[in-house]
């Protein structure tokens, strides 16, 4: 095959029906590509060079074009540093642009070559189009060299007072450039004062890029410090600002501390527009900034929730999937916070065909949490469809749901109960482990309920592969093999297949229930334990294993009555959340960064966030400039901030003032409450009465000494809020205890009568929609002081009771006043 086929080598361009020779078309090893692009580098640097490229606009611009798509795709084309830099002098903005990125991107690579642009960059940013001084200003400050510090400064200060908003706004982010490549060139040149006098600039990019920069420069000091002139003077530009703006804004106002319930109220007002907006980010932060600045007005924490329920559920029916996950993910949090709010429009939560699984989950477990007496039937059915799911893991997630509202709400255990059992039925392997393990949990606490049960447990025991669900069986047999007749016949073939069986879970649960069984049905279980108990002592594939069948011998050789009532013990029945399921306060942690990856990993951000990049928690005390002068504010129409004395007359006059009408909203403006408060807010958990009961007092009360429950109470004994405080957070954890009740009292001062005739005092007291919370406290004959945390939860009628003492016998002690209080409240107790 001859040369002529493919043409003259030496010419540069092959006709449309060439085909490349064979050693091109077929290249072996890696170097093909190499040597393809460096000749391609090649020839744009000779057609840099060429004098008639230079000469055509069009031309120059197609060649520049060229070398920014290589660069961009990642191939190296630093050896055209010398052209590029030449095409810097040129009047064609879009040339001048790509020129920028280029020097931008390799002048680390080529520093000494880089400096010699540093004139043409310096002419740029005086010339007369702002948009070339612009970018000529970014790209000085992109170069990120030390040695460029020296010929950035006076360019960068000259920009900052640019008639062109564009200029300013890169004059300010180039601060930020400066301040990471040399800090003390930013300390030295006073450009964090500047940055702040810079907050009064017409244009509103100019002043979001503020916020952001000092937040940044300052992010050690806990971020840009703020005063209520400043917040003032950004919430009232706030329709000025765009959506990302916006967001910064609301950032830095959430830092912001009210001087009192008035400015909170009037903050509220000028961020509530923002929940009208279609951004997510924006309502999201409007919403933190509204549960930061209640975080001390717990009577305002419920409107608030109320208010922001039409933007969020908004969000949540016509954004993107990242973004309804989002928002999930946050009324996940709110949900448990504002029980009532959201119930109503529980179908919301209703998964569609074609959202994507994460959605699907977090709106399952929403709809555990919104479900209430009215609507669980209808939720507990829809939770039955999604247990047939293709997904195997958004139908476990149904059955847990339903488990847990059942938990929740009594009164569904019906539906509940009978659409588990239905799925106990089904021929679906991992839908019948997942039923069985949530009955079980369900009889834990409704083990009346077993008699619906235990018929079905035969028939699944045979068809369920899943360790858990057959552990799950087999603890249901033991605990009631005395109502099953096949119970100990269920047993034996897991007994006589002891060897065989691999999961250490189901052999523990076997164990314990044929211990159990045992002495329900000694006959048939006499020589079935004894076969069992001999493999197990000598299993050595779990040491627990062993060490509890060890015990379970023992015991049974020592005293069988002792073994029966160390086995067979009767539990009390299970009042309130299981122990597990309770909330440690790692919820409260999360929800306090809400609008944060927090909120959507569901995990505080020192878990995923390495130390160096977590946001400081101290409070910046940096004096603003100007802050003293008032005329620099006056000319916003602004007012500095209130004196420490001016405050404290405003407070003084609230605490005294009589107690008003309750405060409301009327076109999405929040009104304060009463102007009446309490000296102390009890623990961060008190609020006013909403029957007008408000706080109860802390004087001395009348009382029996005769308390009941052999506890006698001294009379007239006095202790104020600021003590109780103390003495609570001193004296630790306390007892619990809970009681159901069957019907919830009609007020707070019910309530305090109740306890008040035998001899207990109140501290504080508060009635929200959802619970009754009391702070009560008393003194024994004996000196020692009992305090106490009562909460009656309203949709659950439940009375739980915290009692700290320090009494010689704390727990005996709590003991007998929590006899006192059942004895107080026993009309309305089950």
């Amino acid at each position: 095959m001859s040369m002529n086929q493919y043409g003259n080598s030496n010419q540069p361009q092959r006709g449309p029906a060439q085909q490349p020779p064979p050693s091109q078309s077929n290249p072996t090893g890696g170097s093909y590509f190499v040597d393809q692009k460096k000749g391609e580098i090649n020839e744009l640097k000779q057609l840099l060079r060429a004098v008639s490229v230079d000469r055509d606009p069009k031309k120059k611009r197609e060649v520049i074009k060229k070398v920014i798509a290589y660069m961009t795709l990642g191939i190296d084309v630093s050896r055209l540093f010398t052209e590029m830099m030449l095409a810097i002098e040129t009047r064609d903005l879009v040339v001048k642009k790509m020129v920028y990125l280029y020097l931008c991107t390799y002048a680390r690579q080529k520093p000494d070559l880089a400096i010699m642009c540093i004139n043409t960059l310096q002419r740029d940013c005086n010339n007369q189009d702002p948009m070339v001084r612009g970018l000529a200003l970014r790209s000085l400050c992109s170069l990120r060299l030390p040695a460029m510090v020296e010929y950035i400064s006076d360019p960068l200060k000259a920009s900052l007072t640019d008639a062109n908003s564009y200029v300013r706004k890169t004059g300010v982010m180039a601060i930020l450039k400066m301040w990471h490549l040399w800090p003390q060139a930013v300390e030295d040149g006073a450009m964090v004062d500047t940055l702040y006098n810079m907050l009064q600039d017409t244009d509103a990019q100019v002043v979001a890029n503020c916020v952001v920069v000092l937040n940044e420069i300052m992010a050690d000091a806990g971020g840009m410090a703020t005063n209520t002139a400043i917040v003032h003077h950004l919430l009232g530009r706030l329709e000025d600002f765009n959506e990302w703006g916006v967001c910064h804004i609301l950032a830095l106002v959430s830092r912001h501390e009210p001087a009192d319930e008035d400015e909170a109220f009037e903050i509220m007002n000028l961020v509530d527009p923002v929940l009208r907006t279609s951004n997510s980010g924006a309502v999201l932060a409007a919403v933190n900034c509204f549960l930061l600045l209640t975080k001390n007005m717990p009577d305002m924490r419920y409107q608030v929730y109320e208010r922001t329920k039409a933007p969020l559920l908004t969000l949540m029916a016509g954004g993107s999937s990242e973004t309804v996950y989002c928002i999930l993910k946050h009324l996940e949090g709110m949900l448990p916070r504002c029980p009532g709010v959201f119930d109503d429009e529980y179908r919301q939560f209703f998964t569609r065909y074609n959202e994507p699984t994460g959605v699907k989950y977090a709106k399952v477990r929403c709809l555990a949490l919104l479900a209430d007496s009215t609507t669980a039937e209808a939720v507990i059915a829809e939770l039955g469809e999604y247990a047939g799911d293709m997904d195997p893991l958004l139908a476990r997630q149904a059955m847990r749901a339903v488990g847990k509202i059942c938990l929740r709400l009594p009164g569904s255990a019906a539906a509940a109960i009978e659409r588990l059992i239905d799925l106990m039925g089904m021929d679906v392997s991992y839908v019948k482990a997942e039923a069985v393990q949530v009955v079980e949990v369900l009889l834990r606490k409704y083990p009346q309920w077993r008699t619906e049960v235990l018929p079905s447990l035969q028939r699944c025991l045979k068809h369920i592969d899943e360790p858990a669900g057959k552990a799950a069986v087999i603890w249901m047999v033991g605990e009631y093999g005395d109502e099953i007749t096949e119970a100990p016949y269920m047993l034996e073939p897991l007994v006589d297949a002891w060897e065989e069986e691999p999961s250490s879970q189901i052999k523990m649960h076997l164990l314990t229930a044929a211990v159990k069984l045992f002495f329900k049905r000694p006959p048939e279980m006499q020589s079935m334990l004894g076969r069992l108990l001999a493999r197990a002592v000598n299993d050595l594939s779990s040491q627990d294993l062993h060490d509890r069948a060890l015990l379970y011998h023992r015991l049974l050789k020592h005293d069988p009555e002792v073994a029966r009532r160390v086995c067979c013990c009767e539990r009390p029945p299970v009042s309130g959340e299981f122990a597990e399921d309770r909330d440690t306060g790692r919820r409260d942690v999360v929800f306090s960064e809400f609008n944060t990856l927090s909120m959507v990993y569901d995990d505080h951000s020192d878990n995923f966030t390495l130390p160096e990049f977590r946001a400081k928690k101290v409070k910046n005390t940096r004096a603003i400039p100007g802050e003293a002068e008032a005329n620099d504010l006056a000319d916003l129409g602004l007012a500095l901030e209130r004196s420490k004395a001016d405050q404290q007359q405003l407070y003084d006059a609230a605490v005294t003032a009589p107690a008003g009408g309750g405060g409301g909203t009327s076109g999405g403006d929040v009104a304060p409450p009463a102007a009446a408060a309490p000296e102390v807010d009890l623990l961060g958990l008190m609020g006013g009465d909403e029957n007008g009961g408000g706080w109860g007092g802390g004087g001395s009360q009348a009382a029996p000494t005769a308390a009941g429950g052999g506890v006698e109470f001294q009379t007239g004994i006095t202790i104020n809020s600021g003590q109780f405080q103390s003495l609570w957070a001193a004296l630790g954890a306390g007892v619990e205890s809970s009681f159901e009740m069957s019907k919830v009292p009609a007020s707070t001062q019910e309530v305090e009568g109740l306890l008040t005739a035998r001899g207990v005092n109140t501290m504080a007291s508060g009635n929200k929609p959802a619970a009754m919370k009391f702070f009560f406290y008393a003194k024994d004959v004996l000196g020692s002081t009992y305090l106490m945390q009562c909460s009656v939860l309203k949709p659950e009628r439940l009375l739980e009771l915290v009692v700290k003492s320090d009494a010689p016998d704390p727990a005996e002690s709590a003991r007998a006043i929590s006899g006192v209080v059942k004895e107080a409240f026993a009309s309305y107790l089950r």
